[in-house]
């Protein structure tokens, strides 16, 4: 999938920055409208019409949820910000687990485990190695949250493994909308596969990296950014940005669930929205 994008479609960025801006100052007054559904269950479903500044499926929106590996979102803006060059190699942080053997990597290895595999070593690696440490990072990670109008969301760390970190739907609406705008985040978060080359006592080994969302990426044309998430306390979650053809009109849309039951129900979801199952304010088919 290409991801430069044309005229026409950086016309549409634009106006998703400004949806951006103008649902921070929703948030900041509470008078956003939606169209509340019960049809998920006691998930939280959000889908929104960015194009068309519209809320279209929308439920449990603003309830505060574990934000599981949805975080590596921020972490990948936080760190782009602080340096784009992806040849800078660093040690993989031992602070979290891995599968993936302790050496050096470059930035670009990094980002690609970090938005396919959804390793927590090479997001810890990539906050550590920001100016004033893995500590200034997560405040920098708050802040930007706080910028952006997520009031409902709190960073404890870079992964998402810790508990407390929490957000919201319409919170991660926006860090969806946000990611668009850095070409690495859509471009690596949308691969379904990619290769690492590495040595094992000194042989040369090929490690595959399998996308955490590679059943909907492989499924559904158009997807922009996509991030998956799970923790216990969190359950199953997406967070994606779907390009779609209204006629001759293209229109982007945001598709948020959190706290699925499994990685079924959380497919499930996402599948009944981009397929348009629906008819009139409910889904055809029986509750998720």
């Amino acid at each position: 999938m290409n991801k430069h994008f044309t005229v026409v479609e950086w016309i549409v960025l634009f106006s998703l920055l400004i949806f951006l801006v103008v649902k921070s100052a929703d948030a900041k007054t509470k008078t956003r409208k939606h169209h509340a559904i019960e049809t998920y269950g006691s998930i939280s479903v959000m889908v929104t019409d960015v194009t068309e500044d519209k809320i279209i499926r929308s439920q449990n929106i603003d309830q505060v949820r574990g934000l599981a590996s949805m975080t590596k979102l921020m972490t990948a803006m936080i760190a782009l910000d602080h340096d784009s060059n992806m040849n800078r190699k660093l040690q993989l942080s031992t602070l979290a687990g891995s599968k993936l053997p302790k050496r050096v990597y470059t930035r670009g290895e990094l980002f690609h485990m970090l938005l396919i595999k959804s390793d927590n070593a090479a997001a810890e690696t990539i906050a550590a190695d920001y100016p004033g440490g893995r500590a200034k990072f997560i405040r920098d990670m708050n802040l930007r949250a706080e910028m952006m109008g997520m009031y409902s969301t709190h960073f404890d760390d870079p992964s998402g493994l810790d508990a407390d970190n929490v957000s919201t739907a319409s919170d991660v609406t926006q860090m969806v909308i946000a990611a668009a705008y850095y070409p690495e985040i859509r471009e690596i978060s949308t691969k379904r596969t990619t290769t690492i080359l590495t040595q094992v006592k000194r042989k040369n080994r090929i490690i595959v990296l399998h996308n955490t969302n590679t059943i909907l990426l492989s499924q559904i044309d158009g997807v922009q950014v996509s991030k998956t998430g799970f923790t216990n306390p969190a359950g199953f979650c997406v967070a994606m940005l779907v390009e779609k053809n209204h006629g001759d009109k293209i229109h982007y849309e945001v598709i948020v669930v959190m706290g699925a039951r499994n990685p079924a129900q959380r497919v499930d979801a996402v599948k009944k929205v981009v397929y348009n199952d629906i008819k009139g304010d409910n889904y055809e088919s029986s509750r998720i």
